[in-house]
C-alpha cells in the first residue's frame, strides 16, 4: 500500500510541476487577457478555501479517487476546449483536488522517516521533471504533449481505487479538542511557516527581479529553476540527521537570512548562492519536520484540512505584512523575516522531537 501511496504522490507532482507553467501559457495562447488570467488563478485559491471548510465540517469516503478524477477531467477539457468558462471550470476542479490531496494523511499512519524522505525526495524531483518537460511542447506541440498525459493519469487513478484506507471519523467537538491542547502550537507552526514560504517563493523573486534588473526574468526564472535541483539530493538525506544537526542547521540558516539583508545587492551568484543554502538546510530537515506535524495532526483529515484552511489565511496576512515591507523598499526585512519565521517553528519542531525521544 505504501508503494502505490507514494507512486500515486508521485505522478500527481509530475502533473501539478507541468501545469503549474502549462496552465499559464495555455490561458495566455488562447487569448484571455491578464485580468480574465487573474480571475481564474484567484478561483483556484478560493475553491481551495470552500473545499477546506466542507472537508473540515464533513468526512468524506475516498478522497484521493475523487482528486485523481478530478485531474484527468481537468485534461481532458483542456484538451477538448479552451475558453474562459473551461479555464474556470479546471480551476475549480484544481483546486478541490490541491485541497483534498494535501489533507489526506491518514495513509502516511506507517510511514517511517525514511520514507518520508523518499516521499519528498519523489515529489521535489517530479515537480520540477513536470515543469521541465513543458519544454517538449516547442518540438511536439502542447495539445499532443496534453494527450500524453492521459495514461499516466488514467494509471493513477487506477492506483488511487487500490488505496484501501479508512477515514478516522471525527467530529467538530474533536478538532476543537484537539485545538486547545496541542493545536494552538501547530497553528502557532502553521503561521511562522506560511510566513517563510511566501517570502521565499513570492518575494524573493520580486527582489532579484528588482535589484539586479540588468538580468532578464527568463534568466532570473532559469536560476532559480537551477538552484532547485540540488535539494534533491539533501531530501533524500533528511532523514538521517541527529536532533542536535536539526538544531544547528536551524542557528544556521538564520545567519544565512541575516547576511542576506545585509550582502544582497552585492551579487546576483552570492544571493542565489546564499538562498541555495538557506534552502538546502530547510531541506535536510523537512522530512523530519513533516514527519513531526503529520503526527501531531493524528493523521487525521479534518485536522489537516483546518490546518490548511488556517495556512491559506495565514499565507495572505504574510502577503499583506510583506507587501507592505516591500512598497516602503525595506527589502533586507523581508530576510530577517524569512530567518526569524524559519528559526521559530524549527525550535518548535526541536523541542518536540527532543519530548517525545
Amino acid at each position: 500500500m505504501k508503494n502505490y501511496y507514494l507512486a500515486y504522490k508521485s505522478i500527481i507532482s509530475f502533473f501539478i510541476g507541468f501545469m503549474s507553467f502549462a496552465f499559464l501559457v495555455l490561458m495566455k495562447i488562447s487569448g484571455l487577457n491578464d485580468f480574465q488570467i487573474g480571475l481564474i488563478l484567484s478561483t483556484i485559491s478560493i475553491s481551495q478555501f470552500i473545499t477546506y471548510i466542507i472537508l473540515v465540517s464533513f468526512s468524506i469516503k475516498r478522497n484521493l479517487l475523487v482528486s485523481a478524477a478530478l485531474e484527468l477531467l481537468i485534461l481532458i477539457i483542456l484538451i477538448i476546449q479552451r475558453s474562459f468558462l473551461t479555464f474556470t471550470l479546471s480551476a475549480i476542479f484544481m483546486g478541490i483536488s490541491n485541497s483534498i490531496n494535501s489533507s489526506v494523511i491518514i495513509l502516511q499512519k506507517g510511514f517511517t522517516r525514511k520514507d518520508y524522505s523518499i516521499m519528498m525526495t519523489l515529489t521535489h524531483t517530479l515537480s520540477l521533471a513536470g515543469l521541465g518537460i513543458f519544454y517538449l511542447s516547442r518540438i511536439i506541440g502542447i495539445k499532443i504533449l496534453l494527450i500524453l498525459f492521459i495514461p499516466l493519469l488514467f494509471a493513477n487513478l487506477v492506483l488511487s481505487s487500490m488505496l484501501r484506507y479508512e477515514e478516522n471519523k471525527e467530529s467538530l467537538s474533536e478538532l476543537y479538542s484537539w485545538l486547545k491542547n496541542v493545536g494552538k502550537l501547530v497553528l502557532f507552526f502553521g503561521f511562522f511557516a506560511s510566513l517563510r514560504r511566501v517570502a521565499i517563493t513570492s518575494y524573493i523573486p520580486l527582489i532579484l527581479l528588482t535589484v539586479f534588473y540588468t538580468y532578464t526574468p527568463q534568466e532570473i526564472s532559469l536560476y532559480l529553476m537551477i538552484i532547485q535541483v540540488p535539494l534533491i539530493i539533501f531530501f533524500y538525506i533528511g532523514h538521517k540527521i541527529s536532533e542536535k544537526v536539526f538544531l544547528i542547521l536551524c542557528i544556521a540558516e538564520l545567519i544565512l537570512f541575516l547576511s542576506l539583508s545585509m550582502f544582497y545587492r552585492e551579487s546576483i551568484f552570492l544571493f542565489l548562492s546564499l538562498i541555495l543554502l538557506a534552502n538546502i538546510s530547510s531541506s535536510l530537515r523537512a522530512p523530519v519536520v513533516e514527519e513531526t506535524v503529520v503526527k501531531l495532526s493524528n493523521f487525521s483529515t479534518k485536522i489537516s484540512s483546518f490546518y490548511h484552511l488556517m495556512d491559506t489565511i495565514f499565507s495572505a496576512l504574510a502577503s499583506i505584512l510583506l507587501a507592505f515591507i516591500v512598497k516602503l523598499d525595506l527589502f533586507y526585512g523581508i530576510f530577517i523575516i524569512a530567518g526569524l519565521s524559519s528559526l521559530l517553528p524549527s525550535l518548535f519542531v526541536y523541542k518536540v522531537i527532543v519530548e517525545r525521544k
